[in-house]
């Protein structure tokens, strides 16, 4: 339940400063025949957000996102165990979709992993920036 939670509040933010937003977004096909690299070739393998104009304009981004209780672990420790698991999507939605990859990986207690806050950095950036757009001066 709270990985839908986390899911739904990412993509209602990412609605307010990116456009095309999806949620459980469909991939591209992937013959594992003719892919070599270690990926997901799962028919079932989905990540869970994707959205157009986060780190450019064109470009499309992938996300998943993990939010579990993890006690006698550091931020840090956490971080790297599922940045790493999380690299047969991002070499997969590199050379497969040609897009970018994120994972978001949250606390329970409110923390977020380094890149986890650049990605919601960004997107405080960019709102900021679309709401700047929409103040019209007398």
């Amino acid at each position: 339940m709270r990985r839908n939670s986390v899911r739904h509040s990412e993509a209602l933010i990412m609605r307010e400063g990116c456009r095309d937003v999806e949620t459980e977004p469909t991939h591209l096909p992937i013959n594992e025949n003719d892919y070599e690299r270690k990926v997901n070739t799962a028919d079932n393998a989905r990540l869970e957000i994707s959205t157009r104009g986060l780190w450019n304009s064109c470009e499309k981004t992938f996300f998943d996102t993990t939010s579990q209780s993890y006690s006698g672990k550091s931020l840090a420790e956490i971080s790297q165990q599922h940045e790493k698991e999380e690299d047969k999507y991002n070499q997969s939605v590199i050379d497969i979709e040609k897009s970018s990859f994120n994972p978001l990986v949250f606390t329970t207690s409110g923390g977020m992993a380094p890149e986890c806050k650049r990605v919601n950095k960004r997107l405080a950036d960019k709102m900021l920036k679309n709401a700047g757009s929409h103040v019209h001066l007398s």
